[in-house]
């Protein structure tokens, strides 16, 4: 009979979460302790005050050692509830079909289960979890704050878990806002009495429970074993062993030694046995085998569960299996093969027989464990685990020299394991098995082992192993020589994806190679890898048509292969070219096409990139707070999946936001400043345009001049570039720089009809045009600013972009300022311009106040304040003025009106504070509508 004692307040607080999620509050509790401090117990209390209360409950248990397959405990779940098949999968749809697909799946299925009365899941042992059943354990957290669903994680504190990165595992759940830790202490002095008043049935000695409380330190199931140790022995006499696993031994000592022994076969073959397998296992009947566990049923050393045997508690177990000596486990793990395969009437449990031959190897029979344990990993990859797919990899791995061609087969099973460390999000550990795979066909001269270690690895750019990849690509294509076209194809493909856009540029077109190479060969993998090159080699904005045609193709892959993953690169790839082109209609019908594409795959890289791309959309219409929201959701959704740059593109959204609504720049400030101190120099820019948005003229204008002789450093090829350019000539205009400012217009010029939108999922700078129209005004080349200006306009309504055309208006308010339409008006050029400049500033003016533009606001109600601010200056500024509005800067001004440079430019700054204006061109602006309205 299980006894309970103590743990009244830990009760008490899940009993209150069991009604919490009953009412729609759902939690993860992970429970904590030594090994024997009572989790399992405290468990077993929840469920019965659970089911007291009308909730349904479910365990699963996570089996001990290498022989459990990937997600057992779910397993146990789902089958409890009917839903046997919701996990396992054909290994032919194991490459199309996301793995976050399926944990939605199990999700809905528990979610569903929960709805009528709420449901509590118990999940015992995680310390031995494999990685994949925690993995699914974080999908199922990510959607317990709104369920009626609790569940209950019980795990070992302090001991060495069995699987590679699981304590990481574990840690990450505790990160989740639905979560909550209890880790259990010893029992007071108190409750070890009560409990010894439970076992012993009487109250004991003062002097025992002292020596108790002294070498059990209030661990639960250490009290237990010394009370019935105590209990056996009568008194003292004997001395207390001062371990647990001592206790557990000495308490093993008054079983007959028959009975001993057969515990010793039951524990190789794990903490849950039948009898007949026992029997099988020791050469004993199966009614033999029952009458000899009969005394361990009575001392609860283990206890019956239906047909099935169970030890009591792990530690005993564990304390029997370490009694073996070395042979006589391994000659038991080879006869325990013999019955598992004996005992399966259907499928036989692939990794329970891969563990029991792994562990019999040395004794002649590697060869088959390699065999099985490469079963065991290829079961799991069908089954999306793919930690639990890299564990048998790795121990495939260490049979290898066990057999007489062990080397050779070395370099496959790296690779298979360095796929599955991939899939997994073990990016550095997947490299280090593509390295060593490629020390070894390189020192065989095996180019194609050298080719698939360089292409094993996608997608990765900006990642410390981006150059060593492309590295190893050119050693492939060496060694390939031309022999194999497919793995030629790939390798040239990921050439390009990892070459380093701010290096020279070498052989020209190698994407567009590779794509003809792999065209030719019809492989679609190689197909695939090929279109991501040539998009990768057009980021130019000139080559858009092409980059929107190469998207259709990979959605015509899509449909030939039934890979949805080409389906959602190709849509990704029209909404980046659509954007650039600024056709918003087609931009939305392709958004809606990319988003029925992430429901099929539902994978957290995916739906991060959909919810990103609505909120750049958001953002650009000025929807600011639906923005934020959007850019807040995209970011966790990018976290939980693990996605790197998800945090980089949530400040690029932080920053867009606040140079047009103001809202937490200080914040944006010192993470772009944090940015740049280990980013690319020219990321500067940046940052003075954040300091310049601030107000913070100085310090933006210091770092404008220590960049700008070297902005013709960066590379076109970067995706960057459009960006920054837009960025630069925003702080061309700021700070009056007419030299730099040509330069940046004719970078722009070719993009005069392009948007400054490098990817859909990152923030829009509205039309190229409009910067274009503020430098050609700065540059006092008034008929081009005019026709780039009216361009951004008529672009900025197309794309229905609100904030970029109130942007749009103020500049064309400012133009026609400083340069009125000829031939305007009714008397005359002024006037008619005057009128004209008016209806763009109150156009701009309206916007600003209606979508929450305060900056944009203020420079606009300083322009249209402007007219009236004649006489505030002396007539000596007004002349300095004058000089302003032509253009002048500070060194001219002193020349022709004779004085100290120094002079002109306190003169300057006394006007700039006179008038408000925070720049040379709104006293230029200022000047010349005053002129012309007299």
């Amino acid at each position: 009979m299980e006894v309970f004692v103590g743990r009244a307040r830990e009760l008490a607080d899940l009993e209150r979460r069991v009604a919490s999620a009953r009412e729609g509050s759902g939690a993860l509790v992970l429970v904590e302790g030594e090994a024997g401090a009572g989790k399992t117990a405290l468990a077993h209390s929840v469920v019965r005050l659970a089911r007291h209360a009308g909730a349904r409950t479910v365990w699963g248990a996570c089996r001990e050692g290498e022989g459990a397959p990937a997600y057992q405990p779910w397993v146990q779940i789902l089958r409890e509830l009917g839903h046997s098949s919701a996990l396992p999968l054909d290994p032919a749809e194991a490459e199309t079909v996301s793995r976050f697909h399926l944990f939605e799946d199990v999700v809905g299925v528990l979610r569903d289960a929960a709805e009528d009365a709420g449901l509590v899941l118990i999940l015992d042992d995680l310390h031995w979890a494999d990685i994949a059943s925690i993995r699914l354990l974080e999908a199922v957290t990510a959607a317990l704050a709104d369920s009626r669903l609790l569940v209950i994680g019980l795990y070992r504190a302090g001991d060495a878990l069995p699987h590679a990165g699981p304590v990481e595992a574990l840690r990450s759940l505790t990160r989740e806002r639905a979560t909550t830790r209890l880790s259990l202490g010893g029992l007071s002095p108190a409750e070890v009495a009560e409990l010894a008043e439970h076992v012993l049935g009487r109250r004991p000695a003062r002097a025992l429970l002292r020596t108790v409380e002294e070498r059990a330190e209030g661990n639960p199931l250490f009290v237990l074993e010394l009370l019935r140790l105590v209990e056996t022995a009568g008194s003292l006499d004997l001395g207390l062993p001062g371990g647990v696993r001592n206790v557990v031994g000495r308490r093993l000592d008054g079983l007959p030694a028959a009975t001993r022994r057969l515990l010793r076969h039951a524990a190789v073959l794990g903490r849950d046995f039948t009898g007949e397998a026992v029997g099988a296992l020791a050469g004993e009947s199966v009614e033999d085998t029952l009458d000899l566990l009969d005394p361990a049923l009575a001392a609860e050393v283990i206890r019956a569960d239906g047909h099935s045997l169970r030890f009591t508690h792990v530690l005993t177990q564990e304390v029997l299996y370490a009694e073996l000596p070395t042979a006589a486990r391994r000659r038991l793990h080879a006869q325990a093969a013999g019955v598992v395969r004996s005992m399966s009437a259907e499928e036989v449990p692939v990794d329970a027989l891969a563990y029991h031959l792994r562990q019999s190897a040395p004794l002649g029979n590697a060869e088959e464990a390699l065999r099985v344990t490469r079963a065991a990993a290829t079961r799991a990859r069908a089954q999306l685990a793919y930690e639990h797919a890299a564990f048998q990899y790795r121990a495939a791995l260490d049979l290898l020299t066990l057999l007489p061609n062990g080397a050779a087969q070395q370099p496959e099973l790296l690779l298979e394991l360095a796929r599955c460390e991939f899939r997994s999000g073990a990016v550095e550990e997947a490299w280090r098995s593509c390295r060593i795979a490629a020390d070894l066909g390189r020192a065989t001269g095996e180019g194609a082992v050298v080719a698939d270690a360089a292409t094993v690895l996608r997608g990765i750019s900006n990642s410390p192993v981006t150059a060593a990849i492309h590295v190893m690509c050119r050693e492939a294509l060496t060694l390939l020589d031309g022999s194999d076209e497919v793995r030629e194809a790939k390798v040239l493909a990921q050439l390009v994806i990892t070459a380093d856009p701010f290096a020279e540029r070498g052989e020209g077109d190698l994407g567009l190679r590779a794509l003809r190479t792999a065209e030719a060969t019809g492989d679609p993998d190689a197909r695939f890898l090929a279109m991501q090159a040539r998009y990768t080699e057009l980021v130019d904005g000139l080559h858009v048509l092409e980059r929107l045609s190469i998207g259709e193709r990979a959605i015509r892959l899509a449909r030939e292969t039934g890979h949805h993953e080409y389906a959602a690169w190709g849509h990704t790839w029209r909404l980046d070219a659509f954007w650039a082109l600024g056709r918003r209609v087609q931009l939305d019908t392709e958004l809606k096409a990319f988003g029925v594409v992430v429901a099929q795959l539902r994978e957290p890289l995916w739906w991060w990139r959909l919810t990103s791309t609505q909120a750049a959309v958001a953002l650009l219409e000025g929807r600011f707070e639906q923005a934020g929201g959007l850019a807040e959701e995209a970011l966790a959704i990018g976290l939980r999946g693990g996605h790197e740059g998800a945090a980089f593109v949530h400040l690029v959204f932080r920053s867009h936001m606040g140079l047009q609504n103001g809202a937490g720049l200080d914040q944006v400030e010192a993470a772009v400043r944090g940015f740049v101190e280990t980013g690319p120099y020219l990321a500067r820019s940046w940052h003075a345009l954040v300091l310049a948005g601030m107000g913070r003229r100085d310090d933006a204008e210091a770092l404008w001049e220590a960049i700008t002789p070297h902005l013709a450093a960066f590379p076109r090829d970067a995706p960057e570039w459009i960006v920054s350019g837009a960025g630069n000539a925003q702080l061309c205009v700021a700070f009056d720089d007419h030299v730099t400012a040509a330069a940046v217009y004719e970078a722009l010029l070719p993009y005069a009809d392009r948007q400054v939108a490098p990817t859909a999922h990152t923030p829009s700078s509205g039309p190229v045009s409009l910067y274009l129209g503020m430098l050609a005004t700065l540059l006092r080349r008034w008929e081009a600013a005019g026709e780039h200006l009216h361009a951004a306009l008529a672009s900025c309504q197309a794309m229905d972009a609100g904030p970029y055309e109130a942007y749009t208006r103020l500049e064309l308010a400012r133009l026609l300022r400083l340069h009125p339409a000829p031939g305007a008006g009714t008397s005359g050029a002024g006037a008619g311009a005057s009128a004209s400049a008016d209806e763009h500033l109150e156009g701009a003016l309206r916007i600003a106040r209606r979508l929450g533009m305060p900056s944009l606001l203020a420079d606009a109600e300083t322009l249209h304040e402007a007219r009236g601010r004649a006489g505030v200056l002396t007539p000596r500024e007004e002349q300095v003025a004058e000089l302003v509005a032509e253009g002048l800067s500070n060194r001219q001004i002193a020349h022709r009106l004779r004085m100290a440079e120094r002079t002109a430019e306190n003169h300057v700054t006394h006007i700039l504070t006179k008038l408000g204006f925070d720049s040379r061109a709104g006293v230029a602006a200022w000047y010349t509508a005053r002129r012309h309205t007299g």
